[in-house]
């Protein structure tokens, strides 16, 4: 039986996915799934043992339900056992399978540290079990683990513990067997340069480069030092790394990144689009492992890049597999991309960040994404073959249709779909198809069908897509006046309010994008249909979203030359204009706007501060006990809650904290968090300060909301941390699409008012 379980062993070792292609990944583990219940039924050490480590070695191929811990728990389990047995009899197994015991280990650790983390506490104490565990007669275990304690304390940013470690540990004998030596030099230039320490990341990858190491053939080095070359003032390396090894595919994660931030900080958005293009396959999924975290964040900022500079586009992503059975929708933008990317790191990162217990990750991840140019134009060589980003894209092969009448049939069958989002796949997959094909005519009607589709969904949803859909029909009219005839141009025209409103009350895209079409249609304007009105009015709120006071006055000095339109005279548009005034800290025009008309109606409470700080006391203090029983939207929240830490009033003020807890309990991304919210939000930061340090804190429970049930533990305290990670965030959200940092600053002074 023993030379059977040792022949269906060895065969089952040639189906390793890994190897020649083997088999499938799921029948690969339940086949040493099978062997290990035989071996454990025959009881053969050495077998056993063996059967074990296939088995948890095949489980990487394993699909689990919820999280990773599934697999990594049963492989634990086994080494475990593994490591039970070879401590009871170290003489009595093969030198090669306790190798590949420690290994498996190591591959385990290392995953828990780069790729599917674990809070480092636990990592630690895997080390130490692993530490006490070992027999002295293996020092090269020893080496290895202590390489590992280093790993995880720079991925907490433990600066001062990783160099210590260091240098116990980087002139060390390599432990070959357990690792290899040019990858101990990979891994310790990539930690380095993510620690800020390009000169250490320069030293730990040059002696492969130069040879002292050995490198792995066709194995590609260089790109690991593209960014500590530049920053170290070496350009002519950096730039012969990045240009040796940016066209080819398939790169490692940390590789594209490198490539992407190299592009973005050298002036080379054009290069870095092409990089991002030729390896979108990288790209596909969410952020759920450290690699992807941090390519994501360079991904963000290339596509801040982009938007600055005017050259975004509407392109496609296609699904590459004939027969997919997807529903996703191929038009993408960069805005849209950069701001998925950016907010999966982050919300990746701030969960890191709670495991580690540290704040490393997101504030070196928000450096990253915000980082000015290290060289405002550095001149690259010209580029290899046609850039990707220039190409045109497949067909959809989800749709044939090619031809203009192919298109207009299947443009008409798009009513027969029911779900929207059916409707808005389908159209963008015909706009893929007429991109590949060149198509224009047929184009045009698909274009506003689609914009149509997109102005029906409710205002949170897909308005990066609006946008990009709107202003490519800006971009068309204005570079041909007679092309849309006078029905499309209504229809034009009727979306640029909406549009306009949409992108401005959330964050959306860069300030320099909205300034595209304004300018456009500025030059197109049709006489007496109000649509300068339209523009200048939105003129002035975006110059107040980049908080230029003086454009905004100017702004809005240009809008009342116009002729009056009933229209922006109504009471929501006077609350709508005194908010400006209020956000650029102007409250003497928010009271000559909002003053004279005030007299009890909605959006008074606005006032409730200007009117403190102008001294009129009275008349803060009667809008206030009037009103903050049923203060509710950002602006009435924000009002109350500043009246009553101005006041000394903070018992009042956790009423109003606690009660309006839903205002603020948002998803981190750009989807329901609006402009208004950043007041009250650093409102909520002073209020819960101020409760906290005057000794008014308590434990209490967070009501049960629909996306989640009540949680015990909360305090004013960790109320104020909450908020004040969610203020930075968003705030920085605008700083970010505006160019300017005077929101933030107003934010944080409120935030940290001493009262």
């Amino acid at each position: 039986m023993r030379d059977e379980l040792r022949r269906r062993l060895d065969a089952a070792y040639k189906l390793d996915p890994d190897d020649n292609g083997g088999v499938g990944k799921e029948t690969y583990w339940r086949t040493m799934q099978a062997i290990l219940g035989d071996a454990e039924v025959l009881g053969d050490a050495e077998l056993l043992f063996e059967a074990r480590l296939a088995y948890g070695w095949s489980l990487r191929g394993k699909t689990w339900k919820k999280d990773s811990r599934e697999i990594f728990t049963e492989w634990l389990g086994l080494l475990r056992a593994c490591l039970t047995m070879w401590r009871a009899d170290p003489d009595g197994l093969s030198e090669g399978n306790v190798t590949a015991m420690w290994n498996q280990f190591f591959n385990i650790i290392d995953a828990f540290i780069r790729i599917y983390p674990e809070p480092a506490d636990r990592v630690h104490r895997l080390i130490d079990e692993l530490e006490r565990q070992c027999l002295p007669s293996r020092p090269k275990v020893f080496t290895v683990l202590g390489r590992y304690r280093m790993e995880i304390e720079a991925r907490r940013g433990n600066l001062a513990e990783v160099e210590r470690l260091w240098q116990e540990f980087h002139l060390a004998e390599t432990p070959l067997g357990h690792v290899l030596p040019d990858g101990v030099a990979e891994v310790g230039a990539t930690m380095w340069e993510r620690l800020g320490r390009g000169d250490r990341a320069i030293e730990s990858l040059t002696p492969v480069l130069t040879g002292q190491i050995p490198g792995r053939e066709g194995h590609v080095y260089v790109d690991g030092l593209l960014m500590p070359y530049l920053r170290a003032g070496r350009t002519d390396e950096a730039v012969a790394a990045h240009q040796s090894t940016y066209t080819r595919t398939g790169m490692k994660l940390e590789d594209l990144a490198a490539h992407l931030e190299f592009c973005a900080l050298t002036g080379n958005v054009e290069r870095g689009m092409d990089v991002m293009r030729r390896n979108l396959e990288r790209l596909n999924g969410t952020v759920t492992t450290i690699e992807s975290m941090w390519t994501a964040a360079a991904v963000a900022l290339l596509c801040r890049r982009v938007t600055e500079r005017g050259l975004d586009e509407e392109w496609a992503w296609s699904c590459e597999e004939d027969g997919c059975t997807c529903d996703a929708a191929p038009i993408r933008s960069y805005a849209e991309l950069g701001a998925e990317r950016r907010w999966g790191a982050l919300n990746f990162a701030l969960d890191l960040d709670e495991m580690d217990g540290t704040t490393f990750t997101s504030e070196t991840l928000m450096k990253r994404m915000h980082a000015e140019p290290v060289v405002e134009r550095l001149d690259l060589p010209a580029a290899v073959g046609e850039p990707a980003h220039r190409r045109r894209p497949r067909l959809s092969p989800h749709l044939a249709a090619a031809t203009t009448d192919e298109l207009r049939d299947e443009l008409a069958r798009t009513l027969e779909l029911e779900r929207r989002w059916d409707r808005v796949v389908h159209l963008q997959r015909l706009m893929q198809n007429a991109f590949a094909t060149g198509e224009r005519d047929a184009l045009l009607d698909v274009r506003f069908a689609h914009l149509d589709e997109l102005l029906a969904y409710k205002p949170t949803a897909m308005r990066p897509d609006l946008f990009a859909a709107f202003t490519a029909l800006v971009r068309l009219h204005d570079a041909d006046p007679g092309l849309l005839g006078a029905d499309r141009l209504d229809r034009l025209w009727t979306a640029a309010p909406v549009v306009l409103d949409r992108v401005l009350t959330r964050a959306t895209v860069h300030a320099a994008q909205i300034r595209e079409p304004l300018g456009m249609l500025g030059r197109h304007c049709r006489p007496d249909a109000g649509d300068l009105h339209h523009l200048r009015w939105y003129a002035v709120e975006l110059e107040v979203r980049c908080g230029d006071v003086d454009a905004a006055r100017a702004a809005w000095a240009a809008f009342e030359a116009l002729p009056s339109r009933e229209e922006y005279a109504t009471w929501p548009n006077v609350l709508r204009r005194t908010g400006w005034w209020l956000d650029l800290g102007l409250d003497a025009e928010g009271l000559a706007t909002m003053g004279p008309e005030l007299s009890g109606r909605d959006g008074e409470e606005r006032l409730i501060v200007p009117y403190l700080r102008a001294g009129e006391d009275a008349k803060a203090r009667e809008i206030h006990e009037r009103t903050f029983a049923r203060a509710e939207d950002p602006h009435q929240v924000a009002a109350h809650l500043e009246f009553c830490v101005r006041t000394g009033d903070l018992t009042r003020a956790k009423k109003i904290v606690s009660g309006t807890l839903d205002l603020l309990h948002v998803t981190y991304d750009d989807t329901e968090f609006t402009f208004d919210m950043l007041r009250p939000c650093a409102a909520n930061v002073l209020a819960c300060r101020l409760i906290a340090d005057r000794g008014l804190d308590e434990t209490w429970t967070w009501p049960e909301h629909s996306c989640c049930p009540a949680e015990d533990g909360w305090s004013y305290r960790k109320l104020e941390d909450g908020y004040r990670t969610q203020l930075t965030l968003f705030a920085t959200r605008w700083q970010e699409l505006t160019g300017s940092g005077f929101h933030v600053r107003r934010m944080n002074a409120l935030a940290d008012a001493q009262v």
